[in-house]
């Protein structure tokens, strides 16, 4: 950002509250800074109400990490500060402007970001499209990167591999290559086999052994699906629930929401706070009304079996064998009046004729109910889909 020295003919210009989360778990980014750019003007209209979303120009979440299951050498890492790395056009700059002082004894003064900021609506595509834009660029140059930066990108976060170590290294040095000629440097690699890392120098290696998949972009800690990259394994991290009391409608639902299970692998389970939801529902409870006893008790033995999660482990590789003759996809789905579920499981044959079957995907859903209040049902829906 640069400092504005006289201001008063800019115009139009936008001012941005901002404020910082602070994530200590975080390796790199211990504190963030949030913007808001929701904040409404005195005409009543905010940034965001004049800036365009744009369009999804990436896969979502769920089809990254089951295309991540299918690769036999995994390999995971993120761009540093990527939103910072991308110019906004210098016409658009005065939208992006701040209040500062270091202390209260100083003079406030105006600054103008002219990066993509975090806060604003445009900003994920705005990111999103320059590294759509790079994998096209670079495609005659570095076709393997190109791919990967293209099609395994979930917003700054790489989810790629390969079948081989030596593709790998190889990708793994066009990627570093290509991504630093825009200005995009990776950082937190990590794979399933350290040879695949030898073209990364160990600085910009991930020391950990257990990373978070889903929850970089969070400041609430989740259900965050996790790959312990020794074993090759996925782990679940039972979540922090909110202790507050009496317990109500309102603290339930802010604890399903910690539930966040991309691939369903415990489906069976976060169905079971689903349905406990719509019981209150039923039961006409406002979102402050204490749970009876026989509720209360309910949710409790939920709440305190969660920690039975963190022993389920669930292998990345589903195919479980180089040695492949023969793959085939096998789907089971049953409902009953509370619930419906699907599953998924690869078969791979191998040359020997050994059977490798692993499951791929997992969902459980309780049907939807009709409220009296539209925009509770809205909530309630989000909260179960």
């Amino acid at each position: 950002m640069r400092e504005i020295e006289n201001s008063a003919n800019d115009w139009p210009s936008y001012y941005l509250p901002h404020h910082c989360v602070v994530r200590p778990e975080s390796v790199t980014t211990k504190l963030r800074v949030v913007f808001d750019a929701s904040c409404s003007t005195d005409s009543g209209v905010s940034l965001n109400d004049a800036l365009m979303v744009g369009p999804l120009v990436q896969d979502d979440l769920l089809t990254m990490i089951l295309r991540f299951r299918v690769p036999q050498f995994a390999i995971v890492s993120d761009i540093e500060k990527m939103y910072r790395q991308i110019l906004v056009c210098e016409s658009d700059q005065p939208l992006q402007r701040i209040l500062w002082r270091d202390s209260p004894s100083q003079t406030i003064r105006e600054y103008q970001l002219s990066t993509v900021t975090y806060g604003t609506s445009s900003a994920p595509y705005l990111a999103t499209k320059c590294l759509q834009r790079l994998s096209r660029d670079s495609l005659e140059v570095s076709p393997l990167a190109a791919e990967a930066i293209g099609k395994h990108f979930y917003m700054d976060d790489l989810l790629t591999g390969t079948d081989s170590i030596e593709k790998g290294q190889k990708l793994c040095q066009q990627l570093m290559s290509i991504t630093r000629s825009a200005g995009f440097e990776l950082r937190k690699w990590a794979s399933n086999n350290s040879a695949v890392l030898e073209p990364i120098p160990v600085p910009f290696r991930d020391q950990r052994t257990v990373l978070e998949l889903d929850s970089s972009h969070s400041p609430i800690k989740t259900l965050g699906l996790q790959w312990d990259t020794a074993a090759d394994m996925f782990l679940f991290e039972p979540p922090k629930q909110n202790q507050q009391f009496p317990i109500t409608k309102r603290v339930v639902l802010s604890n399903i929401a910690r539930l966040f299970d991309p691939l369903g692998l415990v489906g069976p389970v976060t169905v079971l706070a689903k349905q406990f939801m719509q019981d209150l529902w039923r039961d006409g409870k406002d979102w402050d009304d204490q749970l009876n006893e026989s509720q209360n008790q309910q949710w409790n033995e939920f709440s305190e079996g969660l920690r039975d999660l963190s022993f389920i482990k669930i292998p990345r590789w589903v195919v479980s064998t180089s040695a492949v003759i023969g793959l085939e996809l096998h789907g089971f789905c049953d409902a009953s009046e509370k619930a419906y579920g699907a599953c998924i499981y690869i078969r791979a044959v191998s040359s020997t004729g050994s059977v490798h079957p692993e499951e791929y995907g997992l969902m459980y859903q309780v049907p939807k109910i009709r409220q009296t209040s539209y925009q509770e049902e809205c909530m309630l829906l989000n909260s179960l889909t």
